[in-house]
């Protein structure tokens, strides 16, 4: 039975490379995943796929706007990675703007997504940070497991304070999320932050290395660069998928270890 993983937070927290490192690791035994972005003011496609040319007609736009969806529509807006056929995308085209298509609408979201777990053994939603953007709060309550990633400062705190009230209905499950993170470094105050928002679970520490793999386009690339905290985090929600009263018992997440940092400093 295929899984949906929902991935949300704060902006800038790491929530589309983190998609595409747990893509990758769990796709490694030859299994399939759908990764899914709906957000149009960035669109991911031409992000994901820099040296792929991409037509208009495989934009995950199409799908959205479509009288009914269904498995074969949904099948037919895939893109395919050419160097890893395990792992399909939909997200908007190059170009593509928030007039290019009707205002989304919820019931369509939820369709998309059942139709695209039909198809695959995973399916990742990769969210907008916008809640007005229906396709996260849809996304979210898909979701067999469901991430929120935050910066651990005051601009992820408060986000977080700010969309909390939108979630409080039970079919959100709020305080079943996992929480990462996302982008931390040494001087974050974490221990601080993570009292702030209840803890956290684990953290996606900041790597040059894993940043270099998004500004050359190779996102998908970046699992074979992430230092144990981020593996570790990775681990949490693959044990997670497969127990789904998995509960995290490691120790409670802090500063990113020293060697770590001295590694990523030698990196430069």
């Amino acid at each position: 039975m295929s899984k949906v993983i929902t991935v949300w937070g704060s902006p800038g927290s790491g929530k589309s490379m983190f998609c595409c490192i747990l893509a990758k690791a769990l796709t490694r035994d030859k299994r399939k995943a759908i990764v899914i972005n709906a957000e149009i003011s960035v669109p991911m496609l031409p992000v994901w796929l820099p040296e792929q040319v991409i037509e208009t007609g495989a934009s995950v736009g199409q799908v959205l706007s479509a009288v009914e969806i269904d498995t074969s529509l949904v099948a037919s807006h895939v893109t395919v990675l050419k160097s890893y056929p395990f792992i399909g995308l939909m997200g908007y085209s190059a170009g593509e703007n928030p007039l290019s298509y009707p205002e989304l609408q919820y019931g369509m979201v939820l369709r998309l997504i059942s139709a695209a777990a039909k198809l695959v053994d995973f399916v990742i939603l990769d969210c907008s940070s916008n809640m007005t953007n229906v396709f996260t709060p849809a996304a979210i309550e898909s979701g067999d497991v469901i991430v929120r990633i935050l910066t651990p400062d005051l601009k992820g705190v408060n986000y977080l304070k700010a969309h909390q009230p939108l979630l409080g209905d039970s079919r959100f499950r709020y305080h079943e999320h996992i929480t990462f993170a996302g982008l931390a470094r040494p001087f974050h105050a974490l221990e601080e932050m993570g009292h702030l928002i209840g803890s956290f679970d684990g953290l996606l520490p900041y790597g040059k290395e894993i940043d270099r793999c998004a500004t050359e386009g190779g996102m998908f690339h970046a699992i074979n660069c992430c230092n144990a905290k981020y593996t570790a985090s990775l681990t949490t929600v693959l044990k997670a998928l497969e127990d789904p009263e998995h509960t995290n018992q490691s120790e409670p997440a802090g500063q990113p270890e020293q060697e770590e940092t001295d590694a990523d400093e030698q990196s430069e």
